[in-house]
């Protein structure tokens, strides 16, 4: 088909890579559900941040997890319910909060680790080293390049 408003979708990059994006997390949430844990892939994110990162502000964590102020709110709203993470006020900022993993949190994070890894040597087993580490540099590449479109 060639007409002006013709696209070809499933031979697009980036639909590609959402659509693979979208199937590793439909995955990665039915493992944990599998093994008992009622975690989103998005939660996962923002767990994993806040364990190697304890104390990050709600802007820092929304950057280092690509979700925006609103997204950002409801993740940590529903963690919070679960009791997984807190939130103190900045004592330098008053507008900000600080926020940190539970005990609770950080032993949720520590038993998710293995069956992240477990899925994704699953999913990736088999895409040979050399093609994940040239998936990773083209990805990087992309991203870096968004970042100045992105730019006012």
């Amino acid at each position: 088909m060639d007409t002006p408003f013709f696209f070809d979708m499933d031979n697009a990059v980036g639909y590609a890579i959402g659509h693979t994006a979208a199937r590793l997390k439909i995955g990665l949430r039915r493992t944990f559900l599998a093994h008992g844990h009622d975690v989103t892939p998005e939660q996962w994110v923002v767990l994993y941040r806040l364990y190697e990162a304890p104390g990050l502000s709600q802007a820092e964590l929304g950057e280092r997890t690509v979700k925006d102020k609103t997204t950002i709110t409801r993740i940590l709203d529903r963690l919070s319910d679960k009791a997984l993470l807190t939130r103190r006020r900045d004592p330098h900022d008053r507008r900000s909060q600080r926020i940190a993993l539970t005990p609770a949190g950080r032993a949720l994070v520590e038993r998710l680790v293995p069956l992240v890894r477990a899925y994704a040597a699953a999913a990736f087993a088999d895409v040979p080293d050399q093609d994940s580490e040239t998936l990773r540099r083209i990805l990087g590449t992309i991203e870096a390049r968004l970042d100045t479109l992105l730019e006012p």
